[in-house]
């Protein structure tokens, strides 16, 4: 429910629990609220008459693949690159649709008050205009990647399960006869071998990963490909990529059906339109991400750090009172491993702060663009014009992922490497 909605419906309550001589009030409440919910939901719900139905479709189309049974021997260029054009054929028509929902409400909160009791305003305008956003993105996100992600970390999961197993029979094989202890010596032998071919195919989804990273200009080598995914903010980061990625196929595209329309300058204007609207959609993309960083994962750090501090206080303090050699060894471990977390904490948020300021000098870049391409909009009245400055844009597509790629450094150890996921399992 957005926010003039909400403050509607909650003065109708009160205004119905008033005397009858209020009546008057009620009727003229009613009126308002009837042409608050046409214009609220003419800008909304007619942007979103496909979604549904195009995130579904999109899903469903490629649920249908079996990249589990795929070898990174077999995922060549060509293969992607045709994955990526029949990804753009499947979501094309639900992206125009998507497009003149959010071209019709920019025009609308270009013309609507800044605030305001009755009626839809800038601020709840914009943000039925980032819902918009949300499906746009989600229909232009790889789902080939999608894939290879969740297959990696459902293998993760059941490398996790596998050890817990050699766990329980490690328990269970103490106390045994000789006989049991033959057996569990067995199941054990068995569960590493399981865990031996569970890394394998997780070692080939990620070569397939690194293939359709590389595919879309994200060229990063194993090692790289490792802490990407460890990150927090890797969602994030890949999105943002593969999207900048997509972006220039579908400006190509929208490019096309502008010179087409070069005699009717009204239907040039509005797929040119649709483009404005797409960096639009860049700039709310890094908003997002900055956001996220400022109020969830920097200070999330900062709290696992504080907690981490407060207890290696207390391990220092113990250590100095504590005269049993046994107790002292776990004290020291424990205060070691206490100093790697703080260590690995640090260079997690400067690596996220100075992701952040790469995203927010990049933005700067795409807001310019934006001001120029809306201006344009709004005067032009050559289509060539139109195509011109499309070109340029597109080009900004490119430059965006070379200045918002990440500086990834590869882990010193394997310590490092677990300490980074467990922090980031944290900060989730």
């Amino acid at each position: 429910m957005t926010k003039n909605k909400l403050k509607l419906l909650l003065l109708s309550l009160t205004l119905l629990t008033t005397q009858a001589c209020y009546a008057d009030w009620q009727d003229s409440l009613n009126e308002a609220w009837k042409s608050t919910k046409e214009v609220s939901d003419s800008a909304f719900e007619s942007s979103k008459e496909y979604t549904n139905n195009a995130l579904d479709k999109s899903k469903n189309y490629y649920d249908e693949m079996r990249l589990d049974s795929i070898s990174s021997d077999n995922v060549t260029p060509q293969m992607i690159q045709q994955q990526k054009k029949e990804h753009i054929q499947t979501i094309w028509k639900d992206i125009l649709t998507s497009l003149d929902g959010a071209l019709s409400l920019n025009a609308q909160i270009d013309d609507a008050p800044a605030s305001r009791f009755f009626g839809a305003d800038k601020k709840s305008l914009g943000e039925d205009q980032v819902d918009v956003f949300e499906v746009i993105e989600a229909l232009l996100s790889s789902p080939e990647i999608n894939k290879n992600r969740d297959n990696i970390e459902a293998l993760k999961g059941k490398v996790g399960d596998k050890k817990n197993t050699i766990s329980r029979y490690l328990e269970k094989r103490i106390v045994a006869d000789n006989t049991d202890r033959a057996e569990y010596d067995q199941k054990i032998k068995k569960a590493k071998a399981d865990i031996s071919e569970l890394t394998r195919r997780i070692d080939n989804e990620k070569n397939i990963l690194k293939q359709r990273f590389n595919a879309s200009g994200l060229f990063l080598n194993d090692g790289q490909v490792d802490v990407l995914l460890s990150r927090v903010d890797a969602d994030d980061i890949i999105k943002m990529s593969l999207v900048y990625d997509v972006l220039e196929d579908i400006t190509s595209q929208l490019m096309g059906l502008t010179k087409e329309s070069n005699e009717n300058i009204d239907q040039a204007r509005k797929y040119y339109g649709m483009h404005v609207v797409l960096l639009k959609l860049v700039i709310n993309m890094q908003d997002s991400y900055v956001k996220k960083l400022n109020e969830e994962y920097l200070p999330k750090i900062e709290v696992i750090s504080m907690e981490t501090r407060r207890i290696s206080e207390k391990t220092t303090y113990l250590l100095k009172s504590e005269t049993q050699r046994n107790r002292k060894d776990l004290l020291h471990k424990n205060l070691k491993a206490q100093q790697l977390t703080l260590k690995v904490a640090k260079l997690y948020a400067q690596q996220l702060n100075q992701q952040k300021a790469k995203v927010i000098k990049a933005q700067k870049l795409m807001v310019d663009d934006y001001q120029v391409a809306k201006n344009t909009y709004d005067t032009v009245k050559i289509s060539a014009d139109l195509i011109q400055l499309m070109k340029t844009n597109q080009a900004s597509f490119s430059a965006l992922m070379n200045i918002q790629i990440p500086d990834i450094v590869p882990f010193e150890n394997l310590d490092m490497q677990r300490k980074f996921e467990e922090l980031s399992a944290m900060i989730k």
